[in-house]
């Protein structure tokens, strides 16, 4: 029995090492977030609040009093300002030779090195500790699983282009999935959920919009009897994860609730949210949460593996796991009501990024929440993984911060061999295949030895006829509605958004019937097929027709299959 267990311990060291080589490689481009954060650590390390120096190195800032501070949460950029000074101390910080010119030219020039050498620690170092905390975790309750979902968190989700760029998600993430942990293990003393709590603060000190999944992990931690103490432990903590957000509210603007986002767009700033509700905040808009998951950079249409997690919290339900089932759906719909009402299709998704990252913080609780799929459909998980990683690598190695809404100029990048530069780049190589070749073989090596150290799952006829199904069923969403949604803004009309609504519900309802039913069920949804020539998704309202009979056709058509009992074949 030993050999086994160091066996998979080792593979898990090997997987989890390899991840960790990819998010080290690249060196991407610029944008107004990263250099936000980085004139922040810059500000902290020489003892001030305000990015005035560098005011013209960013796009992401505000002005309040005559200063320019950046507009972040402030918890990162403290974690990484000593960084920044051992880097400074051995002469390893590189200059900016724009740094005397307005923007965008001064933000150009600031190297790629001296980005990529602060998410060493501010970033890349959170997020392998995030993998290993959910490999832990998953271990717990679905023992050999571990390893498989903390890869898919890794390769297969937002969190492996984001783990390259000096953005505060991946830390953000680590500290409420963290809190999570610390209430899941049962602790019911007021010393263990007090730290929950500061865990839960901090993260909304690193980003100030997780004070909304950290309110519903508030209400998990007081799901337990003695209600009312688990919650003001909970909450006492929250306060002391707080003080780093106060403490610097009341340093750079005298009051501890003024939040670094409050104030006047600084030079170069895009849009106009200052002027427009909280950050660009409005109601929530049902329109702007199908955007979230259904865009061209939708969640589910680049990294399909998120739906599996989704449906992986039905079965924590039925397993028993009903109070961590309902805190991940309820933070989830809380997540996306928030960000739905941001009132710019860009801003829900945070700017020109690949994916939704307003949803990363969801994705650690996707992936607990996917391991008992995994367990059940390990071949309809393997398909999905398998398109979500590709779709995450080819994001990454091709520079995932890109300036339109079309993600399929990264496979253009691709067939070019045109490249984001590597630490390979500094020798001077470039930023072609043998730069980025290294990337994508650390990709494979991890996931490769997250498949070793997994345990054989049985694969049934069902699930590998599932699988297929929805591999069809994503290739349709991916070809269909992002074209519905973008003809949708064009016309400023619903037609689409409609269509795409129907258009999932069948094919997820076509998924499920295959699995109860066999092959024969998916005879109705036949037509949806549509979806795949080029211009068909053009016409809105044809595609709503279509999707609308598809539905009605699998509610009212009785599957062949539920008549025509074929004996041998496993349901």
């Amino acid at each position: 029995m030993v050999r086994p267990v160091k066996r998979a311990t080792v593979l898990a060291a090997v997987a989890l090492g390899a991840i960790g080589c990819a998010y080290v490689l690249p060196m991407q481009s610029v944008g107004c977030a990263q250099t936000a954060h980085y004139a922040a650590e810059r500000a902290f390390a020489s003892g001030r609040p305000t990015i005035d120096r560098w005011a013209s190195e960013t796009c992401d800032s505000v002005r309040v009093g005559g200063h320019v501070y950046a507009a972040k949460g402030p918890l990162m950029d403290l974690w990484a300002a000593p960084w920044y000074l051992a880097l400074r101390s051995v002469g390893a910080v590189p200059s900016n030779p724009n740094a005397g010119d307005r923007y965008p030219a001064a933000m150009t020039g600031i190297p790629l090195r001296a980005i990529w050498q602060m998410g060493l620690w501010a970033v890349v170092l959170p997020s392998l500790l995030l993998l290993v905390l959910v490999r832990r975790t998953v271990e717990r309750y679905e023992p050999g699983l571990g390893t498989a979902c903390a890869a898919i968190l890794g390769l297969g989700t937002l969190l492996l282009p984001f783990s390259t760029l000096l953005f505060a998600h991946a830390l953000a993430a680590l500290l409420l999935f963290a809190s999570f942990v610390l209430l899941l293990d049962g602790g019911s003393g007021p010393v263990r959920i007090g730290a929950a709590g500061i865990l839960a603060g901090l993260a909304v000190s690193t980003d100030v919009p997780l004070a909304v999944p950290a309110t519903v992990l508030g209400v998990y931690a007081a799901a337990r009897s003695p209600h009312l103490r688990r919650l003001v432990s909970f909450g006492a903590g929250g306060v002391i994860g707080l003080i780093p957000l106060l403490a610097f509210d009341w340093w750079a603007f005298g009051s501890p609730f003024h939040l670094p986002y409050s104030g006047q767009p600084g030079q170069g700033a895009a849009g106009g949210w200052a002027q427009e509700g909280f950050f660009g905040l409005g109601t929530p808009n049902p329109r702007m949460a199908v955007e979230l998951f259904l865009s061209q950079r939708g969640l589910f249409v680049l990294t399909p593996v998120t739906v599996a997690g989704v449906a992986g919290i039905v079965l924590l339900w039925r397993r028993g796991l009903r109070a961590e089932a309902a805190l991940i759906g309820a933070m989830s719909v809380a997540v996306v009501l928030w960000d739905s009402g941001r009132l710019h299709y860009d801003f829900a998704l945070g700017g020109w990024v690949p994916g939704p990252r307003f949803l990363i913080p969801l994705l650690p609780f996707l992936c607990f929440a996917l391991a008992p799929v995994l367990r059940r459909a390990p071949a309809t998980v393997g398909v999905l993984s398998l398109v979500s990683v590709g779709a995450m690598a080819v994001a990454t190695a091709a520079e995932p911060l890109i300036g339109n809404d079309d993600t399929r100029s990264w496979f253009t990048r691709l067939a070019h061999g045109n490249f984001a530069a590597t630490v390979l780049s500094l020798a001077g190589i470039g930023h072609g295949w043998l730069a980025i070749l290294p990337f994508f073989a650390f990709v494979l090596v991890g996931a490769g030895a997250a498949i070793a150290a997994t345990p054989p799952l049985p694969v049934g006829r069902r699930d590998l006829l599932v699988a297929a199904t929805a591999l069809v069923a994503w290739i349709l969403i991916e070809h269909g509605a992002p074209e519905l949604l973008r003809v949708d803004r064009a016309v400023h009309k619903d037609w689409g958004v409609a269509a795409a609504i129907l258009l999932v519900a069948a094919l997820v309802w076509t998924v499920f019937r295959v699995r109860a039913d066999g092959l024969w069920a998916a005879l109705p949804a036949v037509p949806l097929l549509a979806f795949a020539t080029v211009r068909f998704d053009e016409h809105t309202k044809w595609a709503l027709l279509v999707a609308l009979l598809v539905l009605l056709a699998l509610a009212l058509v009785r599957p062949l299959a539920g008549r025509v009992r074929r004996p041998g074949i496993p349901a």
